[in-house]
């Protein structure tokens, strides 16, 4: 934003635009009162006078609909989009969630060294106030990720189904990141590093290296096929590990002990506001670094928001101009409509005297309006049910030909048109006919 704002040539490009409506708004006005015929006018008064209709105002008021409608629309397309990134299951909690990875800055220690660092990083963030559990981990979903191969005895095309993302985590690793165990089990401390090797797979991992079976028992191996056969113990749900949009890719989860407990992060869940754990979470920690080495801690809502942008900015984009286009064609269909009041003051005022009901009066002005907020609006939902093959490709499990959305922004827009009119409606049905006519 405040890019935008320091920009020469943007301001200067607003600039000249916004002079050009202004002078363009009043050159159309001056132009057509110099066309009128002037001895006319001033020989037929205004007693004699009849209000004109101006196509021109016509016109806009109905492009000021309809623009309403097709903003609003896509503003509601894009809310709806945002809302169901937002309310979908990615395979693991995101809201609770810190990650503290560290920076060694040129810090070397050894294998040993690195895996104690770790446990005491791990053991002094449990103790914080406002932290449910913490656990090690190798990877992170959305942030970074890796791929191992895998060999299944009978199979010889078994890496073909991948690539299988790996992580590795300690036994209340699901506890922590809230993945679901669908059937059979997690890690337990019993998974040591000495231990029979065990894996936990997603269920897309599953029916692929076992079509039709049951993976539970099974045998893979991971990186070589002369490597000794881990044990799948669990199906685990379905894992986003790279991007919101596309389906989830066949994962596993190796213990922690058994796999590489030396270099790993630490996933931390907590209670409140994860953003502003993680500051505490970073100064707490800080102390047990080594030399300059350092922490970083951030939330895993700041990690998955920059993905779901796309569908912010569209959604505030759409709402904002959205919101706009209905204000000004409110605006301007009260302006219109209080004008041609004024220039019928005598006309109303004579209906008024020869008995003609107040409730008739509302309805002449009223029905102006509303003629010209139903063709709008007609001329606007065509636009969007047009425009909504384009739109598809940018919402996410949101149909752009949404009735409930649709109808709605009609509703709201010609409820808007009848309030925008009904005011000097009902200013025109107050009047008193005796002053109404000798106002001329």
């Amino acid at each position: 934003m405040l890019s935008v704002l320091t920009d020469t040539r943007t301001l200067l490009f607003a600039g000249v635009l916004a002079l050009g409506a202004g002078l363009l708004t009043g050159l159309v006005p001056a132009l057509q009162a110099g066309r009128g015929d002037l001895a006319s006018a001033l020989k037929s008064g205004s007693r004699e006078g009849v209000y004109q209709r101006s196509r021109l105002r016509s016109v806009l008021l109905v492009a000021q609909g309809a623009l309403s409608v097709v903003l609003l629309v896509g503003a509601g397309l894009f809310v709806g989009s945002l809302q169901q990134v937002r309310s979908m299951r990615l395979g693991y909690d995101v809201d609770p969630l810190v990650l503290v990875s560290r920076n060694m800055r040129g810090v070397t220690m050894s294998d040993t060294s690195s895996a104690l660092l770790g446990a005491r990083l791990e053991a002094e963030v449990k103790a914080i106030p406002g932290v449910e559990s913490a656990s090690r981990v190798l990877t992170v979903p959305m942030y970074n990720t890796w791929s191992a191969g895998i060999f299944v005895e009978g199979s010889s095309t078994a890496s073909k189904g991948g690539p299988f993302t790996l992580q590795a985590g300690p036994p209340d690793f699901f506890r922590t990141s809230g993945t679901r165990i669908v059937r059979g089990r997690g890690f337990t401390t019993d998974d040591a590093a000495h231990a029979p090797p065990v894996a936990v797979v997603s269920g897309q991992m599953a029916a692929t290296l076992w079509p039709g079976q049951e993976a539970l028992g099974r045998c893979m191996r991971v990186e070589a096929d002369s490597l000794p056969c881990v044990t799948v113990v669990g199906i685990a749900e379905e894992m986003h590990q790279h991007d919101l949009t596309s389906p989830p890719g066949p994962s596993f989860y190796l213990p922690i002990e058994q796999f590489s407990p030396e270099d790993a992060d630490l996933l931390v869940r907590v209670t409140g506001n994860s953003t502003a754990m993680a500051e505490v979470l970073r100064r707490q920690l800080q102390p047990l670094m080594p030399g300059d080495a350092y922490l970083n801690a951030v939330s895993f809502r700041q990690i998955i928001e920059p993905r779901r942008k796309s569908w912010q900015a569209g959604a505030t984009m759409f709402l904002v101009f959205g919101s706009l286009a209905l204000l000004l064609s409110a605006i301007g269909l009260y302006s219109v409509i209080s004008y041609a009041v004024t220039q019928r003051t005598s006309e109303l005022g004579v209906r008024i005297a020869l008995g003609a009901r107040r409730a008739h009066v509302l309805r002449l002005i009223v029905g102006e309006g509303m003629r010209h907020a139903i063709v709008g609006v007609s001329i606007g939902a065509a636009v969007a049910l047009v425009a909504a093959g384009k739109l598809q490709p940018l919402l996410f499990r949101q149909p752009a030909r949404d009735p409930v959305i649709l109808g709605s922004v009609i509703v709201i827009l010609l409820l808007v048109a009848c309030l925008a009119s009904v005011i000097p409606a009902w200013r025109a049905a107050r009047l008193d006919p005796s002053r109404a006519l000798r106002a001329e």
